[in-house]
């Protein structure tokens, strides 16, 4: 009765083991295996507590990442601007001549302005890729303030005519000018016919303010570029 009641109890110690790392009728131990493995969720727990988040990128910083990734792959660099600032593209191609990139030329697609640079083949682009290499290892883009698109006093006037020839170069890739006085002529004309109804004084003062304000326009647009053209002429840029 006694080596019973003790197989009861061993019978019923194995079978209580059984659920976890025993078979019913086997007296061979599995290995225990980590909790961890067991559970996929409490893994996915612990590696969410190890990443740290990283805080997003400013738009300066995307810019100049973005410009790097062609940089290191191509050997043409095209950088577009959606809001067509000369000032945002000349702080980038400033960027990539430091990394043994020349200036090629600026396109417009409506608002946005597009700026073409190619590898410079000359020795002393490849020196100066070599030191911006050393620069962007310590973590600051050639020439400019950290984390922006500001260029520090001894580089600004470099930067400058770069803004200027971007400059000169949409200008001249824009609309030609006698296109515009035949346009805004014509919207001019065209001002004046919908308001004859209102009254032929009205309609005269409307049309010949609206061809006063376009002619202002021209010609502030001529100056600027008269303006430009003399400035990179006597840098020797064109």
């Amino acid at each position: 009765m006694f080596v019973k009641r003790v197989h009861n109890r061993c019978t019923g110690s194995l079978v209580c083991l059984s659920g976890a790392n025993y078979s019913v009728g086997h007296l061979h131990r599995r290995p225990l295996e980590d909790p961890r493995a067991q559970s996929p969720p409490y893994a996915a727990r612990t590696a969410s507590r190890d990443r740290t988040p990283h805080p997003p990128m400013k738009r300066n910083e995307r810019l100049v990442t973005g410009m790097l990734r062609q940089i290191a792959t191509r050997d043409v660099v095209v950088l577009d601007d959606l809001g067509g600032s000369p000032r945002r593209l000349a702080a980038l191609t400033y960027i990539a001549v430091q990394y043994g990139f020349r200036y090629e030329e600026t396109n417009r697609l409506g608002q946005t302005l597009q700026v073409r640079l190619t590898r410079d083949p000359r020795p002393e682009a490849r020196e100066r890729s070599t030191a911006a290499l050393g620069r962007l290892a310590a973590g600051r883009a050639p020439g400019m303030r950290p984390g922006t698109l500001k260029p520090l006093p001894d580089v600004a006037p470099a930067v400058g005519l770069l803004k200027a020839r971007i400059e000169f170069d949409a200008l001249s890739d824009d609309l030609d000018w006698r296109r515009k006085a035949v346009f805004m002529t014509a919207s001019a004309a065209l001002m004046a016919l919908l308001l004859i109804p209102a009254g032929w004084r009205a309609s005269l003062a409307a049309s010949a303010t609206m061809a006063a304000v376009f002619a202002v326009f021209l010609r502030l647009e001529v100056l600027r570029k008269d303006r430009l053209a003399r400035r990179l002429r006597s840098a020797g840029l064109i």
